[in-house]
């Protein structure tokens, strides 16, 4: 006679599960009965440990954003605020890009700031804003004028979107670019090194390549 599977597995073969599956369908084209069937699980495992297909999927982002944070936490900023600047460029990047062997995690989280569900506002708060605030300081720092809030608002969601579309437009990236220039020259090094120059040159009178290259250096050492 088989045994019965115990509770906790349960649970978190039905998160291994649905993961990719809500990655690659969204979730409103997901379905309940094909996540219990990749998990091998009775249908009714679901409500039982989630409510319904939306508790599960909550589940299933607060699990991905705690496991992000906790492998990319908010650095302990050290060094001027151009140094600051980076760390966070390169933070915002590496939660954006990096994640499992497989890629379902980023391509979930893209695909909740594209078509948002109930999970979104949750997302934005305990993810996204902190990182959002300390860009909006760093801003200022650089700038050492007095700036508009919404100005601020706007120079942070200029950096944010220089990083997201890295990451929502990779399949157009690897088509434009050459192969070994691609692998030589746009890892997650050397786009925080672009973003934060192109950045800096903006909000300064300093050249493109000036900054770039004070990146590139600073890089090097840390």
């Amino acid at each position: 006679m088989a045994q019965p599977v115990p509770e906790d597995d349960t649970r978190r073969r039905i998160l291994d599960a649905a993961g990719p599956i809500f990655a690659q369908m969204g979730f409103s084209k997901a379905t309940v009965r094909d996540i219990c069937s990749a998990a091998k699980v009775n249908v009714a495992s679901v409500g039982y440990h989630f409510g319904d297909k939306m508790g599960l999927y909550l589940s299933l982002v607060r699990q991905i954003r705690k496991a992000r944070e906790a492998a990319f936490p908010m650095p302990e900023l050290e060094g001027t605020a151009e140094q600051h600047l980076y760390q966070q460029v390169y933070l915002l990047l590496q939660r954006m890009q990096s994640g499992d062997c497989s890629g379902w995690e980023a391509q979930l989280m893209m695909r909740e700031m594209q078509n948002p569900t109930e999970a979104f506002r949750e997302m934005v708060e305990e993810y996204f804003r902190p990182l959002f605030e300390r860009i909006q300081q760093t801003a200022a720092e650089i700038l050492q004028a007095p700036v508009a809030p919404h100005q601020l608002e706007q120079i942070a969601l200029s950096i944010v979107g220089q990083c997201f579309h890295f990451r929502v437009s990779e399949k157009t990236i690897q088509q434009l670019i050459p192969a070994p220039r691609l692998s030589a020259h746009y890892g997650l090094e050397d786009l925080a090194c672009h973003v934060s120059a192109f950045t800096l040159a903006s909000l300064t009178s300093a050249s493109y390549n000036e900054c770039l290259s004070r990146f590139h250096e600073s890089s090097c050492h840390e």
